[in-house]
């Protein structure tokens, strides 16, 4: 052991004796250790930070350096060294920033410095966005939480299961990342390594890859967006110079606190109005996000992040955390946009005369724009220059070749980016682990391959499937049957249920699903159905095959059984069904059996269009109640019969035409639809088009013995609106008519998606609340609107308590026009996020306009449960 022990030293030792640079701490003239502190070394274009007691040690080839120490606050030194051999310890007091207030006296209605200095550095932001043609660098995250607060009734849960409250979570990870303008992105994470956590799906960039530059950061308004002056006030803090130049601080205030908004200070740099540091707060749905920045120059005038450090904190039924970031970036290398440098003369039109507009921007003539700007220095407005930055940005990605794409993401990990050892760590980390850290990685790396091996072969097995069990009858399953083959089930507990035509009824469905590779996949489900009550077994099946990449896939599904149905299809969740009907002895849903054969195809067309068609030949059938069974008193009330009451059927046969061949063509398009290419892979941005739909169907009069006949079409509208952080605004339109309706059955009638539960349908548009269910069915024509309001703040929410809690609230407005519908409308109130899973909404209904029924429904988050 003695003669391991000495090999191992002497391997050790020159690595020993070849390491140099520069080590310390930095504390403050108190004394206090300073965490995150910035040092760069500008000649090398790297730096590092300290960790939370202030230690820092930073790797440097022989040489002289000029070395910059930041920290928010605080005056920044630079220190002149010479690394020759070995480590040289430089512990650093920074001492508080002197901020000097220009003499400047605000009086009455007289304008705060700080607005003009806002107003010119928004006008410059998208310049600081198209300023570089690309850079690399290399990043290193290390992230560190920690449980702070448990409940009493988990913490001994979480003690039985070996759970340590007390540890801190550590994952730190190193990255090269690329960037090319306009939108190319590339991360590749070449070490990563962590307590606590899988390792693998560590992404160090997650945080960062943001620009307070841009619009928008993570759905809040960036204090330099266009839009910034409708939301914050701005207060100018003095200023102090800082190598050379002069650095404004200004306190960003919101004018209404809470979500998506800043708080906190921003530090501009004059004349160039690019930024220097910032440290701003803001909140996602109750929990605190703590955002600090600092830039240092990495090529000429061009000023980069260096040290990024971001908390998340919060609780969510009494069990609260907090966690931290820190991203040091390090080894830039910059390639500036040859059109454009820092010699921009910007005039603020409020506060100075204007000077003469530039013709050339004026006419659009970008060419000569951008030379009489940045290479004949001439004096520009703040609007003017906007213009010819949007002009310039809008005429570069014109000239992509998919100027849709706003960006292109690559994210990969090294294979062997988990396996490296402790000493490569020491020997590559930037900043220091803590003692604490340093106690989590020694308890965490004596198993955590012990778990790995556990995990992959947990992972392994759900993918593979188990063996089969007599338990997996009831709870269901997940089978191998082949090299691409598997197959699974529910379970007949899902499948049990009751209503007043089957009784209790049992349900069995699977699921085979084969898959060649990412373009071509095939499943085929059956289903077979026994109610005890009518005795009648009931089977059916469906398949659906896929083929092509997701952005251009051809799926095709064919179906066919003897089988029971919903008029409506699914508008009646049978597992609630089950409830009121046993219990309150009320049977919303209503059935009929069909023999049937289904076939349709859909084609998707890079996600813009969507082309559709199918054909269905049925032969439907009326049922009736079979039981009067139900846990409650059955003398008090009687079940409804298993006919919907329809006012435009009346007393006619539900269905008079039992046998229909029935064909559809669909088309969809969102127009305006922009992507994100992550990995090769397209990704559609939802919220960046509305969709417009276009339906058509047709009953086939004599087609294989086919009764119907009528012509259908209909036209749709999905779009979602945002009015900033004010109100976000959901919409669904449908307008419809039956061309044609010599021969309409009851099933073929439009239904709408009525309610009369206590629960609503997940998504805050496509469903009324206190609608009857096929009430206002109708086989002429109709027009139906669905608008959900989410507000930022509306009443209870002025008050900031429960505005930082998640709570919101959101207004609806929904309105259904039949021949028969009177002008039915919903006006509701919903108290949104509730525990951030729940929300409560009070409804009043009206009819003709006036007023009808009041309400209260309870449904899922609308940030979860909306599907648009």
């Amino acid at each position: 052991m003695q003669r391991i022990l000495l090999i191992t030293l002497s391997l050790l030792m020159p690595l020993g004796l070849l390491a140099q640079g520069i080590k310390g701490t930095i504390k403050d003239n108190e004394g206090n250790p300073l965490p995150f502190a910035s040092i760069y070394v500008k000649e090398m274009g790297t730096g590092t930070s300290s960790n939370l007691e202030g230690n820092y040690e930073l790797p440097l080839k022989s040489g002289k350096y000029s070395v910059a120490y930041q920290f928010m606050g605080f005056t920044t030194q630079i220190k002149q060294i010479e690394v020759t051999s070995g480590f040289t310890t430089l512990n650093i007091v920074l001492v508080p920033q002197v901020i000097e207030l220009q003499s400047v006296e605000v009086v009455g209605k007289q304008e705060d410095p700080s607005y003009t200095i806002m107003r010119k550095a928004i006008a410059k932001a998208k310049y600081h966005l198209l300023q570089n043609d690309s850079y690399s660098a290399e990043v290193y995250m290390k992230g560190t939480g920690q449980i702070t607060k448990v409940p009493w009734i988990l913490r001994r849960t979480l003690e039985k299961e070996g759970i340590d409250t007390s540890q801190v979570f550590t994952s730190e990870s190193v990255s090269e990342i690329y960037f090319e303008r306009p939108n190319t992105f590339s991360e590749k994470v070449i070490s990563v390594r962590a307590s606590g956590q899988d390792m693998d799906n560590a992404n160090p960039n997650s945080y960062i890859n943001s620009s307070f530059y841009l619009p928008e950061v993570v759905n809040a308004i960036s204090p330099l967006s266009p839009r910034a002056f409708s939301y914050y006030k701005f207060e100018y803090q003095g200023s102090f110079r800082e190598r050379g130049y002069e650095i404004n601080k200004i306190k960003v205030t919101p004018r209404s606190k809470g979500d998506d908004v800043f708080e906190g200070e921003i530090y501009i740099r004059e004349d160039f109005w690019n930024i220097h540091s910032l440290d701003l707060t803001t909140s996602l749905m109750g929990f605190k996000i703590g955002i600090e920045q600092i830039f240092a120059p990495i090529e000429g005038e061009t000023w980069m992040p260096v040290t990024q450090k971001f908390e998340f904190g919060g609780s969510i039924f009494g069990l609260a955390g907090k966690y931290s970031y820190l991203a040091s970036v390090s080894n830039y290398e910059v390639t500036p946009n040859k059109d454009l440098d820092q010699s921009v003369v910007l005039i603020d039109e409020k506060i100075a005369p204007a000077p003469e507009e530039l013709e050339a921007i004026k006419s659009g003539d970008l060419d000569v724009g951008v030379k009489e700007v940045f290479e004949e220095d001439k004096e520009v407005s703040r609007k003017q220059f906007r213009k010819l930055m949007r002009e310039y940005e809008k005429q570069e990605r014109e000239a992509e070749e998919e100027p849709d794409v706003i960006s292109d993401y690559s994210f990969k990990v090294d294979t062997l980016a988990a396996k490296k050892d402790s000493l490569y760590w020491a020997k590559l980390r930037p900043v220091p682990l803590t003692s604490k850290e340093v106690e989590s990685y020694v308890r965490e790396d004596s198993t955590y391959f012990a778990d790995k091996a556990q995990a992959e072969s947990d992972t392994l097995r759900l993918q593979n499937g188990e063996r089969f069990k007599l338990t997996d009858l009831l709870g269901g399953g997940y089978y191998k049957l082949g090299e691409r083959l598997r197959f699974q089930h529910d379970g007949l507990l899902v499948g049990t249920g009751f209503n007043t035509v089957e009784g209790w009824q049992v349900e069995a469905k699977g699921q085979f699903f084969w898959r060649r590779d990412t373009t071509t996949r095939l499943r085929i489900t059956p289903f077979v159905r026994y109610g005890f009550a009518s005795e009648q077994v009931y089977g059916k099946v469906e398949t659906v095959f896929g083929v092509g990449q997701r952005e251009q896939r051809n799926t095709f599904r064919i179906s066919g059984g003897h089988y029971i149905s919903q008029f409506n299809p699914d508008i009646v969740n049978p597992l609630i069904n089950s409830y009121v009907t046993l219990v309150g002895r009320r049977n919303f849903m209503k059935l009929y059996e069909k023999t049937f054969v289904k076939a349709t195809w859909a084609r998707r067309i890079r996600y813009k269009h969507t082309l559709g068609a199918g054909f269905e030949w049925a032969d439907r059938n009326e049922l009736f109640n079979n039981t009067n069974f139900s846990f409650g008193d059955r003398s008090e009330v009687t079940f409804r019969p298993n006919r919907p009451v329809n006012l435009e059927l009346g007393n006619e046969a539900v269905i008079s035409q039992p046998v229909a061949s029935k064909a559809y063509l669909y088309y969809a398009v969102r127009p305006w639809l922009k992507f994100r290419r992550y990995n090769g892979r397209l990704i559609p941005i939802g919220d960046t088009s509305p969709e417009f739909k276009l339906t058509y169907r047709k009953g086939i009069n004599g087609l294989l013995g086919s009764d119907v006949d009528y012509d259908h079409i209909e036209l749709g509208l999905t779009s979602q609106i945002s009015l900033g952080v004010r109100a976000l605004v959901d919409i669904e339109v449908e307008a419809g008519k039956f061309l044609n309706n010599d021969a309409v059955a009851f099933t073929d009638f439009k239904h709408f998606s009525g309610n009369r539960l206590l629960f609503v349908p997940l998504k805050v548009t496509g469903g009324f609340r206190m609608l009857d269910y096929y009430r206002f069915s109708t086989r002429d024509e109709y027009f139906s609107a669905f608008n959900h309001f989410r507000f930022r703040k509306l009443a209870f929410t002025h008050l900031p308590m429960l505005r930082f809690s998640g709570i919101k609230e959101n207004l609806f407005l929904n309105y259904l026009r039949t021949p028969n519908a009177e002008d039915y409308a919903e006006v509701g109130y919903t108290i949104d996020n509730i525990l951030r899973i729940f929300r409560l909404e009070f409804i009043q209904s009206f009819q003709g306009w006036e007023a009808k029924d009041f309400g209260v429904r309870i449904g899922v988050a609308a940030i979860i449960g909306d599907s648009n």
